[in-house]
């Protein structure tokens, strides 16, 4: 698997937050890479506390806006 670059990943997380993938032990970086994988759920593990499918989705719109251009 390519690994994507930080815009890469950018792009892949704000359309899977369009259509996200529920299924059972999905990641919404399953697509995008070793490195971007472990990136996101360290911060998921630092920074969300729960919530609702609807704040999740957010949480991971803000993480995708949070890597830059």
């Amino acid at each position: 698997m390519k690994e994507m670059t930080n815009q890469e990943t950018k792009e892949y997380l704000l359309k899977w937050c369009e259509k996200p993938n529920l299924m059972l032990f999905a990641w919404p970086t399953d697509g995008c890479g070793y490195e971007q994988h472990i990136k996101f759920v360290t911060h998921r593990n630092e920074n969300w506390k729960g919530g609702s499918p609807a704040e999740f989705f957010a949480f991971v719109k803000e993480y995708a806006i949070s890597l830059g251009e």
